[in-house]
C-alpha cells in the first residue's frame, strides 16, 4: 500500500486518552481532502520526524469535514504523531485513500462487524454510517475484541451505539478476572452467541484487525454459510 505522497498541515481540533493504550486525536480536514473522504474505512498516511505510518481514519465522511484517529502507543511514528497532535498544532497527513468499506453492499442486509485491536478504528467508520442510515440496514452486531477489558475503546459510545440500534458485544481475550462477560476471540465468540441470529443467507460482514484474524473470521463465516465475497476487508 504504497497510497498519496503529498501532505498536508491539517489542524488538530483535540486529543484525549481514550484508553491507556489507544489516544483519540480530531483533525479538522481542508475542502480538497475532504473531498477524498468517501467512504468508512479509508486510510491517511501520517508524517512525522520518526517516520510516515498509515492509519485507518476512524470516522465516517460528515458534513464538517472532521475525522477522528485512534493511534496505538508503542509504534515510532504512532508516538511521534501522538507527541506533535496537541489542540492548536497540527500533524502532515495525505488525502483519505483505499477503497474502505462497500456498505452499499450491506443494504437491505443483516450486517456483522468484526474489530480487534486498534482494528476498531475503521469499524466505528462503519457504525457510524449505519447510525447515520439505519433505515438502509437490518439487525447489526459488533464482535469487538481487545486483549484485556480495560483496553476497550469509545466506551463512552457504546450505549449510543446500542439505543442506534448496533448491539456491541465485548470480547477480552486474556485472562481479566474482573470481566462479567463472555471472552475469547471475536470470531469464537461470535460463533458460540450463533452471530447474533443473523441468517447467513442475509448477511454481509466488515472486518478489521491482523491478516491472521481477518482470515480466521472469514473460515468461521464460511463454515456458517456467509460466503467470502459477502466479507468485506479495508484493505
Amino acid at each position: 500500500m504504497l497510497g498519496p505522497t503529498l501532505y498536508t498541515e491539517v489542524p488538530v481540533l483535540a486529543a484525549w486518552d481514550e484508553t491507556a493504550p489507544f489516544r483519540g486525536i480530531r483533525l479538522a480536514l481542508p475542502p480538497a481532502l475532504a473531498r477524498a473522504h468517501r467512504a468508512p474505512g479509508q486510510v491517511v498516511k501520517v508524517r512525522t520526524p520518526a517516520g510516515e505510518g498509515f492509519f485507518a481514519l476512524a470516522s465516517a465522511p460528515s458534513p464538517d469535514a472532521v475525522v477522528d484517529l485512534l493511534l496505538k502507543r508503542g509504534g515510532k511514528v504512532a508516538d511521534a504523531a501522538i507527541a506533535a497532535a496537541a489542540p492548536g498544532a497540527t500533524l502532515a497527513l495525505t488525502e483519505p485513500f483505499g477503497k474502505g468499506f462497500p456498505v452499499e453492499e450491506a443494504a437491505g442486509r443483516d450486517v456483522l462487524l468484526f474489530a480487534a485491536g486498534s482494528g476498531i478504528a475503521p469499524i466505528r467508520a462503519v457504525v457510524q454510517h449505519v447510525l447515520a442510515h439505519r433505515d438502509a440496514f437490518r439487525r447489526a452486531t459488533l464482535f469487538y475484541g481487545q486483549r484485556h477489558g480495560a483496553e476497550f475503546a469509545y466506551r463512552a459510545e457504546h450505549v449510543a451505539w446500542e439505543r442506534g440500534g448496533v448491539r456491541v458485544v465485548l470480547c477480552p481475550s486474556g485472562e481479566d478476572d474482573a470481566w462479567p462477560g463472555v471472552r475469547g476471540r471475536v470470531q469464537e465468540v461470535a460463533r458460540v452467541l450463533a452471530f447474533g441470529g443473523t441468517p447467513p443467507e442475509e448477511t454481509v460482514a466488515f472486518v478489521s484487525g491482523m491478516t491472521a484474524m481477518v482470515d480466521d473470521v472469514r473460515r468461521v463465516l464460511a463454515g456458517a454459510g456467509i460466503p467470502p465475497q459477502r466479507v468485506f476487508a479495508n484493505f
